[in-house]
This record gives structure tokens, C-alpha cells and sequence, in this order.
């Protein structure tokens, strides 16, 4: 089952990925990290992909972050799939609880929810 989070922090990229990385877990399911800089224009953007195995419905889930200021906002986009099982895809809500491990770590910077599903 696929989750999806959009949202919008008062902080650059880079320094969201040093607030989420500071998630001690989480840095211990990053897979793959990706930041890139545009000093000139004060652009930034960092892709984050987690991957992280749930017991409670025996299925290993990943977490896509993109986290970009190009439109001068800095929005995070999280994505979480392959933690559902089954034929119906359950996923005993292991996709939310991945997104919102993420979460809790830029909570006090969230400014604006812009989708939650």
C-alpha cells in the first residue's frame, strides 16, 4: 500500500536532511542519498530512499524523500511503498508509521501540509 506526504519546512534542504539524519534509525535504513547545490541561485534539492523490514506484516517497505527549494519554499515529498502484503495489499500500517518516523524529526518546522493520504 502507498502513502504519500507533501509538505512545506522553514528550513533549505540540506539542513532538513541534517534534522532527519539526526533519527539515529533512520539513518540506519538510508539506502541511497543524493544533494545537490546551486550556490549561484540558492537552490538545493537531497533524495533520501529508506528501506526499512516491518514484523507486523512481514514485508520489507521503502521511504522516497525528495526535499527541494526551487520554487523558493522548501517543499519535502515522502513517498512509502512495498509494505503491504497479500493480495489486497495490507499494510498494517507500516507505510504510515515509516513516514511518520520521518516526520516527527521536522515537525517543528513544518509550516504547511499541502497532502497528507
Amino acid at each position: 500500500m502507498k502513502h504519500y506526504l507533501e509538505f512545506i519546512i522553514d528550513v533549505k534542504p540540506i539542513e532538513a536532511v541534517k534534522l532527519i539524519f539526526k533519527d539515529r534509525e533512520l539513518k540506519t535504513n538510508l539506502i541511497f542519498e543524493d544533494c545537490k547545490v546551486i550556490e549561484s541561485e540558492e537552490k538545493e534539492i537531497a533524495i533520501l530512499v529508506f528501506e526499512k523490514f516491518f514484523f507486523r506484516n512481514n514485508s520489507t517497505a521503502t521511504l522516497t524523500v525528495t526535499i527541494d527549494n526551487f520554487s523558493g519554499a522548501t517543499f519535502v515529498k515522502c513517498i512509502s511503498s512495498g509494505n503491504g502484503e497479500g493480495l489486497f495489499d495490507i499494510g498494517w500500517g507500516a507505510g504510515k508509521s515509516f513516514i511518520n518516523s520521518l516526520r516527527k524529526n521536522l515537525e517543528s518546522n513544518i509550516l504547511q501540509i499541502i497532502l497528507e493520504n
